[in-house]
């Protein structure tokens, strides 16, 4: 009876130190953290190295504050991630069970038998690191790695405003939004079949259940239609095009709508259409832009789009696989300041997407991208099924016959729009 109150005492002296371990009482990486950039060389000519100055456990992170030594840049820490992130996963494990596990055990059982059964569950250490500076050195460790899957679902419409769609979520499981208010025009980069157009199919969803009656698309769609084939009888929808031909058609009609826009503002003496208080947003989404890269006639529309369209209310989607400095044009990345990229082969198509690489090093997973605007996000991004879509998309369908030569004569004052590329929709 002694011997088993013994080992029942030491089985919960070992239950709650790993329990303290895991909340963050132990498992230190201090040390390792110190090791590395060492081996790694980031040390500076006078020998001294970075120094801690503070760690603080958040709710799925540790945060280790270093200062850093003069001579020492942090984008030297920066580019030997990859050396912090295998040195601080190096084989080990680590007890996997919680507060929860402890609780359920029936104490008045066989208690030796169910610690030991508790004490097999075990996990392999995955920790993920991010690194900052903001004038001291900062590590953060995740305890887990991102989510592999991030369904959509109507709740995240709820923690939108204004003109914000969702584009992902973090290791903090923190909603990255994009708001296309304050960053009009956007680059989607990527290989095939890892999200590109299940993140346009997002935005184009998002915005018609949220701004139905003020958002407008001209969608031209590169895949022969396939992409955004179930949004072409949606009212909010202009323009559709399926080849180079359609698109230099389509963009036409977008480059006049834009002259008749910015010839209103200035004659009304406004800077740009919130000034002006007008409301409607036009989107142009291109899927696998590469295909109209070498249209002189399209990429100098799409160029006068990225540099005018902003003021005018106009926002601009530009995604491809094919990431080269011949594909996106200097013009239009200069005035995309924000970038959604997944992963690519090389460092140099990375460039092209980010201005930096990143891409390259990213895990083969549907959906696992970078956000980059003012800052830079590792997400996973939401994955959209089309049947949901299906859903939201229904009550905004008019169908009617096709009519050759349909125009609707737009007033910027009065909110309508000249349309002459395809069927024009009316409420039934």
């Amino acid at each position: 009876m002694f011997v088993e109150i013994l080992s029942s005492a030491a089985m919960g002296g070992i239950l709650g130190y790993t329990y303290i371990y895991q909340a963050g009482g132990g498992g230190n990486d201090t040390k390792k953290i110190e090791n590395i950039a060492k081996n790694c060389g980031l040390v500076a000519k006078d020998g001294k190295a970075i120094r801690i100055q503070r760690r603080t456990r958040k709710n799925c992170y540790t945060e280790y504050v270093f200062q850093m030594p003069q001579g020492l840049s942090a984008n030297e820490f920066k580019n030997k991630l990859d050396n912090f992130q295998d040195g601080l996963n190096i084989k080990k494990v680590v007890l996997d069970f919680s507060l929860a596990d402890l609780k359920a055990l029936n104490w008045k059982g066989d208690i030796i038998q169910s610690v030991k059964e508790l004490l097999q569950k075990k996990k392999k250490l995955n920790k993920t690191v991010e690194i900052e500076f903001d004038g001291m050195l900062i590590f953060r460790v995740f305890d887990h790695v991102l989510t592999t899957m991030f369904p959509f679902d109507e709740s995240l419409f709820k923690r939108l405003k204004g003109w914000e769609v969702p584009v992902g979520i973090n290791n903090r499981s923190t909603l990255i939004k994009h708001d296309f208010d304050k960053l009009a025009h956007t680059i989607v980069g990527g290989a095939t079949d890892y999200g590109k157009s299940n993140m346009l199919k997002v935005f184009i969803t998002t915005l018609i259940h949220r701004k139905p009656n003020d958002v407008s698309f001209t969608l031209i769609d590169l895949k022969g239609g396939l992409s955004f084939g179930r949004f072409k009888h949606v009212k909010q929808v202009k323009s559709i095009a399926k080849n180079e031909s359609e698109a230099l058609e389509a963009l036409k009609g977008v480059q006049e709508r834009l002259n008749e826009s910015m010839d209103y503002l200035e004659s009304s003496g406004f800077e740009d259409v919130k000034e002006a208080g007008i409301s409607e947003r036009h989107f142009i989404v291109i899927d696998e832009a590469a295909d109209i890269a070498e249209n002189e006639g399209c990429q100098d529309i799409l160029k006068d789009i990225a540099r005018r369209g902003r003021a005018a209310g106009q926002r601009l989607l530009y995604c491809t696989q094919y990431p080269t400095k011949e594909t996106v044009s200097s013009q239009v990345k200069r005035n995309a300041i924000s970038r959604i990229c997944f992963v690519l082969d090389t460092q140099i198509a990375s460039m092209a997407v980010l201005d930096e690489g990143g891409a390259e090093k990213l895990p083969l997973i549907q959906g696992r991208a970078i956000y980059k605007a003012h800052k830079k996000h590792i997400i996973q991004t939401p994955y959209i099924e089309n049947q949901f879509i299906n859903k939201i998309i229904q009550p905004h369908i008019n169908i009617k016959p096709r009519k050759e030569n349909v125009q609707h004569e737009q007033s910027y004052r009065k909110g309508t729009e000249t349309r002459k590329y395809t069927p024009f929709f009316e409420e039934a």
